[in-house]
């Protein structure tokens, strides 16, 4: 391994295609870039079949933003919704309960935890309330009251601080840090794992893949999980069990909750406990238990009945312990290859988190020796054991007298856990190292909950004087109060990322109302069914929006539009994109110039439309990245509007120089600023052409009244070109076509539309979601108007 008989750059391989290999590889290929480190991951084809869901905490928050990660895209890809807090019911004790949210619970006080100071005023004080703890953190205020963790416009501390976590799809994750991966330039081979050849000195080095092919690296990332293929199969590395509180978990998948909550619900039933993550499009239901006393026939009744819901039930074995050595020779595990607890609380990600930085902390400059070894394995072993110690706490501190729960207790505990809650019991304190993935904080919050406190408060603050602690401790719970208020519902959040929950709530992620008669209507005439057909060969998750437009020659309703992110456009978007559009008979010079693009992009719509002039495609790269950062920012004095979309329309079967049109977002968010910029835009307008203005006038007050999420503003120019029009983006606003037919039919009407043919094409489409509302002066000179609606994914 990195033996100095090689010239070339150390090789990485990372075997293993869930979460922690997708992140590692990710990671590790922009961390190790300058070094010259090249990566490859191994990993098989994505399993079908129904995906998981995965609590996180903050430290996997704080990965994504010193990643760089664009937030909004990211809940957005992986169905996820906000997780302010863990919520317990029925857990140390029936019809009990309490909160553990994520963060500090108010400021440090003279640089100790305010716990101190709670227990100091909650057993000394006359006529002042402490409260319960809890109550001082804002994520709990936040989670209790359905709020997020920012307001509609704008960040906050919270945000800044990272201090929050999420409920993600695990599938849609792995999907995300796949496609940054490829991007960050890793090899990608796919296969699993067989067997492992050894060079002369012992150390891998070669994988042996299921269809014979050869990987050969210096230094292997074992992220296979529980079948640790190189570690624990290829080198025998021992795996240190531990007693688990259960041995099997079954999981099944819900509809949506009307109002998804910010915080994982944990409940204790008499045979185990059960989870409740609420994802964007279904909440994921999760029954832990011991199967030496509860049948899967049983685990499945009492989660049904937990869940309310009968759907489909998957099982699964719980492997909890850690490997002796997660480093062995040139063989470093992560992910469950190198250790599991228990799925309470959401450690997992962290681990792999904390894995990570190891690495890369002890990362091997020539051959790896034992003393990296030891302190990778002396690092990560402690941090394996904080989570499964604080898991192991929430057992051991319970009342419940059932035999799941008494088993539970009576598994012996570890010495470091039983030193630590006897030095509490006694001292009033508790002693954590700086990066625990369970902190000081964390353990008075699980004590608190469980009724466990101290026999007195902790010295330094027991002698100290405590006349001002009730009035400071008011002002901060108080403060907390003000805080947790000034953010916006969790609701509210979701639907400006993903859309109106469906009103059926059915288990399907859907963006807004699905146009009824869905992309097949492409088919009706064979340009149309061309496109269909291209889009339909990726075999990849697309959007789908229709369109009519009025003008004074008429109405225009053949008009459709397919979006796919750039992810759907497999490992070389360039070369998929120049292959569709080729297709479709754009010119050689736009397709080189668009391929070009859509490497720093991130969605393409292939569009097709049948009018007076003829059959027209179009293709449009949008940059949403880019233009969402830059929406949650501030601007500078005198910034630049942001493109956002370039598009190219041809004739379908022509061939002169395609229409290209630019679409800038510029700069403006309120409501108040968008009309002041459509008044500006029309100022050269003839009065004949205000219809339009008046329309977006119109329909922007509606979206006030009666839309709950932002509207994105954007201004098109063609290049060159006459053509001088608006886009507002309404389907964050939640108003269905039905909500603005008599503001849309009458503008139709007022563009010369008889009445009965505005009424008939707009009654259509009642219910579907209103996405956009486009009008201006078209390249004819003409005033135009088009709505958008239905957009769905497919």
């Amino acid at each position: 391994m990195l033996r100095s008989e090689r010239s070339a750059p150390p090789r990485l391989v990372v075997a293993g295609g869930g979460p922690a290999g997708w992140m590692a590889a990710a990671s590790l290929k922009r961390a190790l870039r300058r070094v010259g480190w090249t990566v490859t991951l191994v990993a098989p084809a994505p399993a079908s079949g129904p995906s998981g869901a995965i609590e996180t905490r903050p430290a996997f928050t704080r990965f994504l933003q010193g990643f760089g990660i664009d937030e909004a895209i990211f809940l957005r890809r992986c169905a996820a919704t906000y997780r302010l807090a863990g919520r317990f019911e029925d857990w140390f004790a029936s019809r009990q309960g309490h909160w553990h949210p994520f963060g500090a619970c108010g400021p440090r006080i003279a640089g100790r935890d305010l716990f101190h100071y709670w227990l100091k005023l909650r057993e000394g004080s006359v006529g002042i309330a402490a409260g319960d703890y809890a109550d001082y953190a804002p994520q709990t205020l936040m989670a209790a009251a359905g709020r997020g963790p920012h307001p509609e416009a704008g960040t906050s501390s919270l945000v800044e601080s990272g201090d929050y976590g999420y409920h993600l799809d695990r599938a849609g994750l792995v999907r995300f840090f796949r496609e940054i991966a490829v991007s960050e330039g890793v090899r990608v081979v796919p296969g699993r794992v067989r067997a492992i050849e050894r060079d002369l000195y012992g150390d891998v080095a070669t994988l042996v893949l299921d269809g014979g092919e050869t990987v050969e690296g210096d230094v292997f990332l074992d992220c296979t999980g529980a079948a640790a293929e190189i570690i624990g199969a290829g080198l025998g590395e021992a795996w240190v069990g531990e007693g688990g509180r259960g041995d099997r978990v079954a999981a099944l998948s819900a509809a949506r909750e009307a109002e998804p909550a910010s915080f994982t619900l944990y409940r204790g039933l008499a045979e185990g406990w059960v989870a409740s993550l609420p994802l964007a499009d279904r909440t994921v239901h999760a029954l832990v238990y011991d199967s030496r006393t509860t049948s899967a026939e049983t685990a499945q009744a009492l989660l049904q009945t937990a869940s309310g819901n009968a759907g489909e039930v998957t099982r699964a074995g719980l492997h909890t312990g850690r490997r002796r050595a997660p480093w062995q020779r040139n063989v470093v595990a992560l992910g469950a290859s190198a250790g599991a607890v228990e799925p309470l609380g959401g450690f997992g990600l962290d681990l792999v988190i904390a894995a990570l930085e190891a690495f890369v902390a002890y990362l091997p400059r020539e051959k790896a020796n034992d003393v990296l070894r030891r302190a990778y394995a002396a690092r990560m072993n402690r941090r394996h054991d904080d989570a499964s110690q604080a898991v192991a706490a929430h057992f051991v501190l319970g009342r419940r007298p059932e035999p799941f729960w008494a088993a539970a207790r009576a598994v012996p505990l570890p010495d470091r856990l039983a030193d630590r809650l006897d030095l509490y019991e006694t001292a009033g304190h508790v002693e954590t190292e700086a990066k625990a993935v369970f902190g000081e904080g964390d353990h008075y919050l699980l004590f608190t909950g469980a009724d466990f406190l101290p026999r007195r408060p902790f010295a330094p603050v027991d002698i100290a004087d405590g006349r001002e602690i009730g009035r400071l401790l008011a002002s901060i719970r108080a403060r907390s109060a003000q805080v947790a208020e000034t953010m916006a519902p969790h609701g509210r959040l979701l639907e400006a990322l993903h859309g109106p929950a469906p009103a059926t709530g059915a288990a399907v992620r859907v963006r807004a109302a699905a146009a009824k008669e869905g992309p097949a209507i492409l088919r009706r005439t064979p340009a149309g069914g061309r496109l269909a057909d291209l889009v339909a060969g990726l075999g990849q998750p697309f959007g789908y929006e229709r369109s009519v437009k009025a003008t004074s020659d008429g109405l225009q309703t053949e008009r459709f539009l397919v979006s796919l992110h750039r992810s759907s456009l497999g490992l070389d978007p360039a070369q998929t994109l120049d292959r569709l559009a080729a297709a479709l008979g754009l010119r050689p010079p736009e397709r080189a110039e668009a391929a070009g693009l859509i490497g720093g992009a991130d969605l393409l719509h292939l569009g097709y439309e049948d009018g007076p002039s003829g059959a027209l495609y179009k293709l449009y790269v949008e940059w949403s990245a880019q233009a969402d950062a830059a929406w949650r920012g501030r601007d500078a004095a005198g910034a630049e509007p942001i493109l956002v979309h370039r598009a190219y329309k041809w004739r379908v079967g022509g061939t002169e120089t395609p229409v290209v049109t630019l679409y800038h977002w510029p700069r403006v968010r309120e409501p108040r600023q968008i009309e002041a910029r459509l008044l500006s835009l029309a100022e050269g307008w003839e009065a004949s052409d205000k219809t339009v203005l008046g329309v977006a006038r119109s329909i922007l007050r509606l979206a006030q009244e009666r839309g709950h999420g932002a509207i994105h503003y954007l201004e098109a120019r063609e290049e060159p070109g006459s053509r001088l029009s608006y886009d507002l983006n309404l389907y964050a606003c939640g108003l269905t076509m039905g909500e603005a037919e008599m503001v849309i039919g009458q503008a139709f009407v007022d563009l010369g539309i008889p009445p009965p043919d505005a009424a008939e094409v707009l009654a259509q489409r009642r219910e579907e979601a209103l996405g956009h509302v486009a009008g201006g002066i078209g390249r004819d000179g003409k005033p135009f108007l088009t709505v958008y609606s239905g957009m769905a994914d497919a």
